[in-house]
């Protein structure tokens, strides 16, 4: 009996210094960041925070297969097959890329927007759509539409235009493979020069 009351004993008295050692803590601020957490409330967001929140912010230039102007992405579905096996799969969103025309500024810009899109942009107009999407145009690629600026553009000077990789290099040096030197070895001197100036042509070479 001695035993068991010395245990119970021990054991109220450790609990009694955990707890006030919990109590100290608590009193001293010194609380680790979960239980911060959990013990803060969280501020509901009403009004205007709340329509702020929902604005879609900066697509442009994000990953993925989203419509620029809407939003929309791809949707959670199952494919089910005669047994009634289910497959999860995306119904992704028809996305096109178009240069869509810009009145305020008189140029189309290319942007990648859902077929959906299509049919809002009659209804609300680019630039609003572009507005609460919060999207730049002036950052897209355009293609220019202005008159006058064509104009002006045609008086001073046009713009500087990329350069072409594949476009030619000019007339490379005569080069003429093994079967072509069989053919033009039968042949005699004037017709095997004749040969070459013509298959240099052909072939934008020159003859050194």
């Amino acid at each position: 009996m001695d035993t068991r009351l010395r245990t119970s004993t021990m054991f109220a008295s450790t609990h009694a210094a955990m707890n006030v050692g919990k109590l100290n803590a608590f009193a001293a601020n010194d609380l680790t960041a979960k239980f911060r957490k959990m013990t803060t409330a969280a501020q509901p967001t009403t009004g205007r925070a709340a329509s702020k929140a929902l604005v879609i912010e900066n697509l442009h230039g994000m990953s993925g297969r989203k419509c620029m102007l809407t939003g929309k992405k791809a949707n959670n579905g199952r494919t089910v097959s005669f047994s009634h096996i289910r497959n999860k799969t995306l119904q992704q969103v028809n996305l096109q890329y178009k240069y869509i025309y810009w009145p305020e500024q008189k140029r189309y810009v290319r942007l990648r927007i859902s077929t959906n899109a299509l049919k809002t942009l009659n209804k609300l107009g680019l630039e609003e759509m572009a507005k609460r999407a919060g999207l730049d145009l002036m950052s897209l690629s355009y293609k220019d539409a202005d008159p006058e600026r064509k104009q002006w553009l045609k008086e001073n000077g046009a713009e500087p235009a990329g350069k072409d990789k594949r476009a030619p290099k000019g007339p490379k040096p005569l080069y003429i493979p093994k079967w072509k030197e069989a053919k033009l070895a039968k042949m005699s001197a004037d017709a095997a020069s004749a040969e070459k100036a013509r298959f240099a042509a052909a072939n934008n070479m020159v003859v050194a």
